[in-house]
């Protein structure tokens, strides 16, 4: 049984109102319940699993080496084909850093926070939403150098073995053919990085193999009370299976053996549903003033873009006004009764149950309908980005062009689109179809006459008539 990827219905992307990706408003922060950061510490913490390290195939043969898994995470991040050596440099030197980096980046690999989230206050474009992180932000580089998600994004996306620069694994089941192929004696069947994408993109086939019923994949890290030390074990376990147990393939079954409904897989997985007895992630008091001084910091640079101003406004209204109705401000999850009620029976996870809940109150638009077609040419400021961004993503819906370039989609690009984006299309007035401008009769004509440095008649006369005003106007100042 190959495991679904990409379904309609996962329980990571099923509908595009899914809570599963941080939203909020510009300039509010990621705290420590949002982005779980007591699993985030328990796992990169953990020094009793251990992960076979990747090695060069071409080198001479040496005994394996062991990494934790913040050494293997970091590892890959490092050996990035888009990590710069300023970056590199900086993870090398400054550990706090490479640590509060590798936890973003693992937020980023999952999903969790997507391509549309930037962690630097003079960000201005109207394209990405400004965050502080005041706990993985703790140090002045890590303010300083904490890249933007897409660049993130595109890090890990870049994060490759030798044999994967050409032919890379499409999905868990490629994971384990490899990593059971007597053709891999040493190092891993694939990056850390690149399972936890394919991990993430099967959450529903991963949820009903290993997961006891209730739960799922996506309970390890979506915010709530549940301890954090069993959720962090729980994940380490899995990575462990797959990139470690060679019968990691017999999960997915063949013609003659179907594969088993559920894989107990060892250490197993023990989550535990109960609130943990000592709060976690509470976020400390240096921590909320940061987040108030880039507020402040945040505060100074809107002021330069007044959409942003305009769409804060309308998003606090009609927060208030669901606020006013009794359905709860956005993201805030329902109490245990209400969960109960609308979960509608037993053996439903409470990842699941929080996001229905939240629904009733997510906003599907920050800006108001028709802002596009409104004179904002009195607003703006004289350096201003949000026109001329509005212009080309207009131009690029005429073209049919995509202009979602930071889109989340994991699967690439198709050929298709590809092309559509390299090659400039318009619409050839004798057939009616789209295309590129070679394709027109005209184009080599045109050329031609470039060449040979040809003036349209309509252009001649203009020039003829302003170089016939220009000589006047001499001839009066020579009178004069």
């Amino acid at each position: 049984m190959a495991p679904r990827k990409n379904d309609s219905v996962s329980k990571k992307r099923g509908e595009k109102d899914s809570l599963w990706s941080v939203k909020k408003p510009d300039s509010e922060p990621l705290l420590r319940f949002d982005i779980q950061w007591q699993v985030l510490n328990d796992i990169f913490s953990d020094r009793t699993f251990r992960y076979t390290a990747p090695v060069d195939q071409n080198s001479a043969p040496s005994a394996p080496i062991y990494l934790n898994f913040d050494q293997l995470y970091l590892e890959a991040v490092l050996s990035s084909m888009k990590t710069t050596q300023n970056l590199r440099t900086k993870l090398i030197e400054n550990p706090q850093f490479a640590i509060n980096f590798c936890k973003m980046s693992l937020l980023i690999n999952i999903g969790r926070v997507n391509t549309t989230l930037a962690f630097y206050p003079s960000m201005k474009t109207a394209l990405r939403t400004y965050h502080p992180v005041p706990s993985l932000q703790t140090d002045e580089t890590s303010r300083k150098d904490m890249q933007d998600a897409p660049r993130i994004k595109g890090i890990l996306k870049a994060c490759f073995l030798d044999w994967e620069v050409t032919e890379q694994p499409t999905c868990l089941q490629d994971i384990a053919r490899k990593l059971a192929s007597p053709e891999l004696t040493r190092g891993p069947p694939s990056t850390v990085v690149t399972a936890i994408f394919h991990l993430f993109n099967e959450a529903i086939w991963a949820s009903d193999k290993y997961f006891p019923k209730g739960l799922d994949l996506l309970d390890i890290f979506y915010p709530s009370d549940m301890p954090s030390a069993p959720r962090a074990h729980a994940f380490l376990s899995l990575m462990h299976h797959i990139l470690e147990d060679k019968t990691f393939i017999n999960d997915f079954g063949t013609d003659s053996s179907p594969a088993p409904a559920y894989v107990d897989i060892t250490p197993p997985i023990n989550i535990i549903r109960t609130p943990a007895s000592v709060k976690e992630n509470i976020d400390p008091p240096e921590e909320l003033q940061y987040v108030k001084e880039m507020k402040e910091v945040r505060q100074g640079v809107v002021k330069t873009v007044p959409a942003y101003q305009k769409r804060d406004e309308e998003l606090s209204l009609r927060n208030a006004a669901k606020k006013a109705e009794g359905q709860g401000e956005e993201g805030v999850v329902a109490p245990a009764s209400k969960r109960q009620k609308l979960g509608k029976g037993k053996g439903r996870s409470y990842a699941t149950v929080a996001r229905e809940n939240a629904l009733a109150s997510h906003i599907p638009e920050i800006l108001p309908p028709g802002w596009e077609t409104e004179d904002w040419s009195t607003d703006f400021p004289t350096k201003s980005s949000l026109p001329l961004t509005w212009s080309k993503i207009k131009r690029d819906l005429e073209e049919n062009r995509d202009p979602d370039y930071d889109s989340d989609e994991e699967e690439a690009w198709s050929y298709d689109l590809l092309l559509r984006r390299k090659l400039l299309t318009v619409v050839d007035p004798h057939t009616g179809l789209r295309g590129p401008v070679t394709n027109i009769k005209e184009h080599q004509e045109w050329l031609r006459r470039k060449e040979i440095g040809y003036i349209p008649p309509e252009e001649e006369e203009e020039e003829v008539a302003y170089a016939k005003e220009e000589l006047e106007g001499g001839e009066d100042e020579g009178d004069d």
